[in-house]
C-alpha cells in the first residue's frame, strides 16, 4: 500500500505542472455570410461506404477552403437551395435503430449563415433513395415550393412550402417519375414509355396532373433522365448525342427542335456521366461531359468537356480533362467557374469557364461525391 501511495504521489507531482498549463477551451459559433456567394458551391456525397451518414460540403472555390459540412442521414441526394441563397432544405431518411427500425423521412431547414438545423417537418417515408439526380428534389422557380420525388416503387410527389417550412401534401403521379420545373407553378414528369406528363400547382401547392404527351423519344436512341434547365427551356440528351429541346408552354409537352452534339465523323463520341451537362445563362454556353464509347455507355464519365453555343447549336471549344469526370457544374456570375468531380476521387477541380484553364484542385472530401450545386440564381 505504501509503495502504491508513493507511486501515485510521484505521478501527480510529475503531471501537475503540465496540467496547470492547459487553458480551458471556449466553445463558440462561427458565422458565414448570410447569403451564398457566387463562387460558393455545395458538393454532395452519398457516402457509399457509410450510407447512413450522407454529407454535403460547402466550399469557397476562390479561396479553396471548405466552409462547412452537414450530415443528412441515409441515402443523401441533393440540397433544396432557396433562390435567395439564404436558406436551404435537406430531404433525409433516418432509421430508428441506425441500420434498422422504423423509417422516418424529414425535410430539415438550415440557414446558410450558421448551417444549424431548424424546422424539420416530417414527410411521407417514401422519398427516392438511389443515385442522386437534380430532378429528385428541385425548388420551383420563384422559390415558393419545393418538390420531393417518391418511389416505393409506386411513384408520387411530396410538396414542401419553402417559405412556411412545412409539408403541403403528397400527390400520386400515375407512374411517371422525377420532377422538371418549368415555372413557379408548372412542371412535368418523364414516363417510362417515352412520354411526358404535365402538372400544375395551385396557390396552396396542391398538384393537379394535366395531359400526357404522345411518345416523344425513340426506343433505339432514348434520352437519359439528366435534363438541363436553361432558365427558359429543358434540354434532354440521347445516348447517341442528340439534343431534344422541350416545348412546355402549351398544355402538352412536345419536342420543339432537335440538334446534334457531334458530327458524323465524331459518332464514337457520346455524352454521359451522372451530372452530364451544365448551362451558363449569361453567355448561353452549354458544357457537356463527353467520352468515346459504344451505344450503351451513357453512364461512363467524361474525358473531355465540349462547349456549345446553344443559340447557334454549334460547338465552340473542347476542354481535355486531366482525369475523367462524373459531374460538371458552372457558376452563374459574369466571371463563371467550371466545376468537376469524379467518383472515387476526393477533390474538386475548378476551371475558368470562359477559357477552360484549370485554376486549382481542392482536396480532402469524401470519395463518393455526386451532384455539384453552385450558388442559386433568382428565377432558376
Amino acid at each position: 500500500m505504501k509503495t502504491f501511495t508513493a507511486l501515485a504521489a510521484l505521478c501527480l507531482a510529475t503531471t501537475a505542472p503540465a496540467l496547470a498549463q492547459l487553458q480551458p477551451e471556449e466553445l463558440k459559433r462561427e458565422s458565414l455570410a448570410e447569403t451564398m456567394q457566387p463562387h460558393w458551391v455545395w458538393l454532395n456525397d452519398i457516402s457509399f461506404d457509410r450510407m447512413l451518414d450522407g454529407r454535403a460540403y460547402l466550399v469557397d472555390a476562390d479561396s479553396g477552403q471548405m466552409l462547412g459540412m452537414i450530415s443528412s442521414g441515409y441515402g443523401h441526394g441533393i440540397l433544396m437551395l432557396a433562390e435567395d441563397g439564404k436558406t436551404f432544405a435537406v430531404p433525409s431518411t433516418f432509421l430508428a435503430r441506425g441500420t434498422r427500425g422504423e423509417r422516418t423521412d424529414v425535410v430539415t431547414f438550415y440557414k446558410t449563415s450558421d448551417l444549424t438545423p431548424g424546422a424539420e417537418p416530417v414527410i411521407p417515408a417514401k422519398r427516392y433513395n438511389g443515385m442522386p439526380f437534380q430532378s429528385v428534389s428541385p425548388v420551383m422557380p420563384g422559390g415558393r415550393f419545393g418538390l420531393v420525388y417518391n418511389f416505393t416503387p409506386e411513384q408520387s410527389v411530396t410538396v414542401i412550402d419553402m417559405q412556411a417550412q412545412k409539408m403541403v401534401g403528397e400527390y400520386a403521379t400515375s407512374g411517371c417519375s422525377l420532377i422538371y420545373p418549368t415555372g413557379p407553378s408548372k412542371f412535368f414528369l418523364i414516363c417510362g414509355d417515352g412520354a411526358l406528363q404535365s402538372a400544375t400547382l395551385d396557390a396552396e401547392g396542391k398538384v393537379t396532373l394535366g395531359k400526357t404527351s404522345k411518345k416523344l423519344f425513340a426506343d433505339d436512341d432514348p434520352v437519359t433522365e439528366k435534363g438541363v434547365w436553361t432558365g427558359s427551356q429543358w434540354l434532354f440528351f440521347t445516348y447517341s448525342g442528340k439534343v431534344h429541346v422541350i416545348e412546355h408552354s402549351k398544355d402538352v409537352p412536345a419536342i420543339a427542335r432537335s440538334w446534334s452534339l457531334t458530327t458524323p465523323a465524331e459518332k464514337d463520341w457520346r455524352p454521359g456521366a451522372l451530372q452530364a451537362a451544365a448551362y451558363h445563362r449569361g453567355t448561353g454556353r452549354l458544357y457537356v461531359l463527353m467520352h468515346q464509347g459504344g451505344p450503351n455507355t451513357h453512364k461512363d464519365p467524361g474525358t473531355e468537356i465540349w462547349v456549345y453555343d446553344v443559340a447557334k447549336q454549334t460547338r465552340i471549344e473542347r476542354i481535355a480533362l486531366e482525369t475523367p469526370a462524373l459531374s460538371v457544374a458552372v457558376s452563374q456570375d459574369d466571371k463563371p467557374l467550371l466545376y468537376t468531380t469524379m467518383m472515387g476521387e476526393t477533390d474538386l477541380k475548378v476551371r475558368d469557364a470562359l477559357t477552360g484553364k484549370l485554376i486549382r484542385k481542392i482536396d480532402g472530401f469524401g470519395p463518393t461525391m455526386t451532384i455539384i450545386q453552385p450558388a442559386p440564381v433568382p428565377g432558376k
